[in-house]
């Protein structure tokens, strides 16, 4: 079992315990309801009736309860339809609400342990940034090497291909690169194949062939055996390392903002620490009319939300949330154990985009919100990132700057602010033609992704200039940073046919609190990116030291 479903195990045994120790209470509450509802024949009191039993129905099931969610239920079941009929109660209605009450409250609920059957976790291999590289050709191992060290990878190279089996089920890497061609005869397509037949084919990660010759019977054997990228020698490095760039992007993206509206704070604490497991951001409201408050200062990027709570319903408070033209296109997903269709589409109707029935398993509720979440990032990304680079453009990088110095004058906190342009472009563009000048581009991009942190923003600010904003850094620990993504660059092996080059950049850096506006920001580290230029190129200067020359 890995550690991150130890963890979630352990988080959601201490919950069912909460539950356990509150359900005295709930039940209180619910007998107490029912009681006042009889003597004052109140609407408002029936209302708040239903909804404790369905939160009971649904948190019962959620914690493996099964009589709690049965008997709450049926309750639920009952006050729904008094509240659509406006009907009275009958005798036999009574009386059947009164042992179902009854039942509820002379349960007594034991604290067990939790084991994997109860939350159905499935055991995940973690995926690390590892890749395996089967090849003889010393010369390609060792370009391989070279090249993709600078990206942060770890290489693990065989140069054999009986090597093959045993570190493939050692590593686990999350892609292999397959030489096709080895010299004794042996194929590479071939121990894919023969891997996936001993072992199956699920176990196998995705492969990028590398290969002598190009015809399409060995492509087809490629695609067959987990091929997702066909690469001649010799190999352009770039498209390369934009392959492993895409299949590795869920460890560089930064984590899903989910933020979760229930009243019934175990169940909320629940779907919270699903999602936590794997590495989500969450913010809970249990106050419905508190939502708006947090939408601005949480800025989700999805929203679960219970359907019925206390003070307004939850296709009411999505009604609210679209008023805001900021929101429109924000997914809202309502989660409830509300089984009526057509109850379901008319809160469809009131702006959610999908209903989830509680309970829900743990893992389909990380499935649906990974699901759409990734799909309301991507159609948000053609609107602020730039196409070719996949970073931030120009208006959200300027943006995010703007937005940052406001926060950090709240904290008094320090950041830099990076501006980097590529040396002499003009003259790649020129000499080798552009679809060669975005290759150099996209280079740059992939690498300031990958060795600058997360937590940290790179946009392509325009053309062949760059903007980074290092978070929480000061400018001497920013210029060790820098300098060493430029030496990296500097390194990397440019082809443009049979041609090899190099390129290199300049960048000039800005502290806050030193420049206090993003105005200043932007221009002290863009004067000191042309004073890097102008004094020799292929440097790193920070404006606080032009502010002591001055």
């Amino acid at each position: 079992m890995n550690a991150n479903k130890e963890n979630l195990l352990a988080r959601l045994q201490a919950l069912r315990d909460d539950y356990v120790r509150d359900y005295p209470e709930r039940v209180r509450q619910l007998r107490q309801s029912w009681q006042q509802y009889q003597k004052y024949l109140d609407p408002e009191i029936l209302t708040t009736f239903h909804r404790q039993a369905h939160s009971l129905k649904g948190s019962g099931a959620t914690f493996q309860f099964d009589e709690v969610s049965s008997h709450a239920a049926q309750l639920d079941s009952i006050a729904a339809r008094l509240i659509d009929t406006q009907s009275g109660l009958d005798d036999q209605e009574k009386n059947q609400i009164e042992i179902l009450v009854g039942k509820l409250c002379d349960l007594k609920l034991q604290a067990s342990n939790t084991d994997d059957a109860q939350f159905n976790l499935s055991s995940t291999v973690e995926t690390t940034p590892t890749l395996l590289v089967i090849s003889d050709c010393k010369e390609l191992c060792t370009e391989l090497e070279q090249q993709l060290s600078t990206f942060d990878f770890q290489l693990f190279i065989a140069n054999d291909l009986s090597e093959f089996d045993n570190l493939l089920n050692k590593h686990k890497p999350f892609a292999i690169i397959m030489q096709v061609q080895h010299q004794d005869g042996n194929s590479g397509i071939t121990a894919i194949h023969h891997f996936g037949i001993k072992h199956g084919t699920k176990h196998i990660p995705p492969v990028i062939y590398i290969s002598s010759t190009d015809d399409i019977n060995t492509r087809l054997k490629a695609v067959r055996n987990n091929g997702i990228k066909f690469l001649q020698q010799p190999v352009e490095t770039t498209k390369l390392i934009d392959t492993l760039a895409e299949l590795s992007d869920r460890e560089q993206d930064e984590p899903y903002r989910i933020l979760i509206v229930d009243d019934t704070k175990s169940l909320a604490s629940f779907y919270q620490a699903t999602l936590q497991s794997v590495n989500m951001e969450t913010c809970v409201v249990n106050n419905p009319l508190k939502v708006l408050k947090k939408l601005v200062e949480f800025n989700p990027e999805l929203i679960l939300m219970d359907m019925y709570m206390p003070e307004c319903s939850g296709q009411e408070l999505a009604g609210v949330i679209r008023q805001f033209e900021a929101y429109v296109s924000i997914p809202i997903v309502y989660l409830s154990s509300e089984l009526n269709a057509d109850k379901q589409l008319e809160a469809m109707r009131h702006g959610g985009d999908d209903f989830l029935t509680k309970p829900i398993d743990p893992n389909h509720l990380i499935a649906a919100v990974e699901t759409r979440t990734k799909r309301y990032r991507q159609l948000r990304s053609f609107m602020v990132r730039d196409s070719l680079t996949g970073l931030y453009n120009h208006t959200k990088t300027t943006e995010t700057l703007e937005h940052d110095v406001l926060r950090y004058q709240r904290s008094n906190g320090s950041m830099v602010y990076a501006m980097i342009d590529i040396d002499k472009f003009k003259a790649v563009n020129d000499t080798f033609g552009h679809p060669v000048g975005d290759i150099v581009i996209k280079s740059l991009a992939q690498l300031l992704k990958q060795r600058l942190r997360q937590s940290d923003i790179v946009g392509r600010y325009g053309g062949e200039e760059f903007a980074a904003i290092l978070y929480d850094t000061d400018i001497k620990h920013a210029v060790v940073i820098m300098n060493k993504i430029r030496e990296d660059f500097a390194s990397l092996t440019h082809h443009a046919g049979d041609i090899e080059f190099h390129s290199s950049f300049s960048c000039g850096l800005a502290d806050y609190p030193m420049f206090d506006t993003a105005t200043e920001l932007n221009n002290a580290a863009d004067r000191a990116m042309y004073r890097a230029k102008e004094s020799g190129r292929n440097q790193v200067i920070a404006a606080d030291i032009l502010l002591d020359q001055d």
